[in-house]
């Protein structure tokens, strides 16, 4: 039990030195950390692998980490900057799903496994790019603004398109049914506009209430980011 909380307690005094040293360096924070991990890691020293608890831990950080990369994304971008949002963010799936289908296809690739691959290239990391301008104070300026919408505007239409694929993927040996990709598309635009729902008009509410503890805020965190 002591070497556990020694090795602990040894990764955070290494994740607050090199985040020290990235702020001072005027770096984001999420580049000190993942350097962090490889140190602590199974490419360095090794240490997260003798931390059984360590599992749990990191997932109740990246679910705060969630939270609050979450609060920052403001569906009033969109209505405000719909058009900028709504082209870049289109057009940067579009664009890249179509090369990436071409270039799998080339691969030999069939046309289903290459609708996955050029699909999950679209892809962008909303909370690398959300968090490194919230840490240079980037979010709220113009060219803040229109990359969070970009970005909200490309999620939704990756989780509608990879909900369609799931009804394919589901389908007959014969090949995909009319039926299940329509299903597919039916679920993903309920689930769609319930998650937009609570964001307009329930989390706002609830969170401001929350707020006013910030024990009361970080738990609810928790299961928000799990979520």
């Amino acid at each position: 039990m002591d070497q556990l909380f020694f090795d602990f307690s040894l990764i955070l005094v290494i994740a607050v030195a090199l985040g020290a040293l990235g702020v001072a360096l005027r770096q984001p924070l999420i580049v000190a950390f993942i350097v962090v991990g490889i140190i602590v890691g199974p490419a360095g020293w090794n240490l997260a692998s003798r931390l059984e608890h360590l599992e749990l831990l990191a997932q109740a950080g990246i679910a705060i980490l969630l939270f609050l990369v979450g609060l920052r994304l403001d569906l009033e971008i969109i209505r405000n900057l719909g058009p900028v949002a709504a082209a870049t963010g289109l057009g940067q799936v579009f664009f890249t799903s179509a090369i990436g289908f071409v270039l799998c296809w080339a691969m030999g690739f069939d046309w289903l496994a290459s609708l996955y691959i050029a699909v999950a290239l679209t892809f962008s990391s909303t909370i690398i790019i959300v968090k490194l301008l919230s840490d240079k104070r980037e979010i709220d300026s113009l060219h803040g603004r229109i990359a969070v919408g970009f970005l909200i505007v490309q999620d939704l239409v990756v989780v509608l398109v990879m909900i369609g694929l799931s009804g394919l993927g589901g389908s007959t040996e014969s090949g995909p049914t009319l039926g299940s990709v329509l299903m597919g598309v039916f679920k993903g635009l309920t689930f769609l506009s319930t998650v937009i729902a609570l964001a307009w008009f329930v989390m706002p509410r609830l969170v401001m209430a929350l707020a006013r503890s910030q024990e009361l805020l970080t738990l609810f965190a928790i299961p928000c980011g799990w979520g």
